[in-house]
């Protein structure tokens, strides 16, 4: 039985990706989670794009349903054209592929978590973390 690993988010390694104004920390790879995809993303700043406009409809793409939570500060979500202003301690979540979603920060700090994976389908590390990753300096956890 392998035993439990800790961190906290300022201990796991991340940086700057290209869909994101904030700071991505890949917690799955931190800990090499294989069941499911989980991310932090942290804002600097009010106005800072956390979640990149985005869906998950083209059967080519990873086909994830999100939840997301935030953890620290406000932002605002856009979820299908509604907007969601969610403060800390709030989930919003996409469940269908096909929901356009996007997320920004309302004040300095926030902290975005994410959780997705395929419903009914074993997890698989996308090729866009693994070029997230390389973009970092970071190695895919597990390789």
């Amino acid at each position: 039985m392998s035993q439990p690993t800790h961190s906290t988010l300022s201990g796991i390694p991340g940086g700057r990706v290209s869909y994101s104004d904030s700071t991505w920390q890949p917690i799955r790879n931190h800990f090499g989670i294989t069941a499911f995809g989980v991310n932090a993303y942290t804002a600097a700043r009010a106005g800072d794009s956390i979640i990149g406009d985005h869906d998950h409809a083209d059967p080519s793409d990873e086909q994830h349903q999100e939840l997301y939570f935030v953890h620290a500060g406000a932002a605002r979500f856009v979820v299908d054209g509604m907007e969601v202003e969610a403060p800390a301690g709030t989930f919003v979540n996409a469940l269908d592929v096909t929901t356009r979603r996007s997320a920004t920060a309302l004040t300095d700090g926030t902290i975005v978590l994410v959780i997705g994976a395929e419903v009914g389908a074993p997890f698989e590390i996308t090729l866009a973390e693994r070029e997230d990753l390389a973009s970092v300096g970071l190695a895919t956890n597990p390789a």
